[in-house]
């Protein structure tokens, strides 16, 4: 855990102080390259079908997102650490021509930084952003038994769609 600023306190006890942490706008293509054992960290705990499904961003479709202005991406940082991160991807429901849509394409939060609220605050702030950029309805996918599974329904969702898969 990053424990910077040594504190002393009044009675002389000395002990590490907590960075703060903040959540920010961010690109995802100038941080890609700086996170990559948060990367690692997500996909060793929720990528199901390691075999199908490597671990490697597409830098290009980002980058194509991030200059049609069709991404939502904030940083989860402790200090100046990212910890965790949101993406989401603007678009128009195919079926439902005027609804604006979000659609999450990762969330994530490291474990040493899941003791707080910073996992609720980057969902709340992405809704905040969702909201700034008219969208109308905004969607999570969420893995089985995971806390985000969990903590969606506490914060008013429920469920849109089930997707289910299969290796071809």
């Amino acid at each position: 855990m990053d424990m910077s600023n040594p504190v002393m306190t009044h009675t002389g006890v000395m002990f590490m102080e907590k960075p703060k942490t903040s959540i920010r706008p961010i690109k995802v293509t100038e941080w890609i390259d700086k996170v990559g054992p948060l990367l690692d960290e997500h996909y060793q705990e929720v990528a199901l079908n390691k075999d199908l499904m490597r671990l490697e961003p597409d830098l290009i479709a980002y980058a194509e997102l991030e200059r049609a202005d069709r991404l939502i991406a904030l940083g989860a940082f402790s200090g100046e650490q990212m910890v965790g991160y949101s993406v989401s991807i603007l678009g128009q429901a195919l079926h439902y021509a005027s609804l604006r849509t979000a659609h999450n394409d990762v969330v994530f939060v490291s474990k040493e930084h899941r003791f707080g609220s910073l996992g609720i605050g980057l969902i709340q702030r992405t809704e905040a952003a969702a909201k700034d950029r008219g969208v109308q309805m905004l969607l999570w996918h969420a893995k089985q038994g995971t806390p985000l599974e969990g903590l969606l329904p506490r914060m008013g969702y429920g469920v849109q769609d089930v997707i289910f898969s299969k290796g071809l």
